[in-house]
């Protein structure tokens, strides 16, 4: 049977599962050859397909990059979300996103050296980095807004605002090597350095 009548026969819900298998193929595929090094075919052996059926989703390699980015980012902000449950207060959230972050930075950098060496994806996060930070003002701005009815953060503080600054501070983690008084090799010191700082200014 062919990928075109095969695809013929998929119900909605796989057809959003085969996307999904196609965008996290990229992904891993990303951690393994840097973005630049990608090709489709990559992509497509990864997540084992035909190009084809890669191309049914995905107009050219530019969109599916696009669309593999923000796949990415919303599998971040789950694990996010599930990492900030456990906490209490707005600062030991925001230290839990903040490690988690560094976390993830930490994976790529000393299994693939993506950030020294795959300029394709500097210029993505550099490009992506005004969206990157509106995604993180959107998902903080309930946290922000819950904080400010317990009194953490102060009645007359704007949510939005603030919710801006503290994704500005947990996106400047992404261009950080070495710090002078935390280790972004230990995301632990990253949390406490963000727990102990950075809502300070919204109280």
């Amino acid at each position: 049977m062919s990928t075109d009548s095969a695809a013929s026969g998929l119900t909605e819900t796989d057809e959003f599962d085969r996307r999904d298998q196609i965008l996290e193929a990229a992904n891993q595929c990303f951690t393994q050859l840097g973005i630049h090094r990608t090709s489709v075919q990559d992509v497509a052996r990864m997540a084992n397909v035909s190009r084809g059926t890669v191309y049914r989703y995905f107009e050219d390699r530019n969109v599916l990059i696009d669309a593999a980015i923000e796949f990415g980012a919303q599998k971040f902000y789950r694990l996010v979300a599930d990492a900030m449950a456990e906490k209490t207060t707005l600062a030991e959230k925001l230290g839990a996103m903040a490690e988690t972050h560094a976390a993830i930075l930490l994976d790529h950098r000393t299994r693939n050296r993506l950030m020294a060496d795959d300029s394709e994806l500097m210029r993505h996060m550099i490009a992506d980095g005004d969206t990157a930070v509106r995604r993180s003002t959107q998902f903080l701005m309930p946290y922000v807004k819950d904080a400010q009815e317990r009194g953490e953060v102060g009645g007359s503080v704007d949510v939005t605002a603030a919710s801006e600054w503290l994704a500005r501070i947990i996106y400047s983690f992404s261009t950080v090597n070495e710090a002078q008084t935390f280790d972004m090799s230990k995301p632990d010191t990253v949390r406490r350095y963000v727990e102990t700082f950075a809502i300070n200014g919204l109280r």
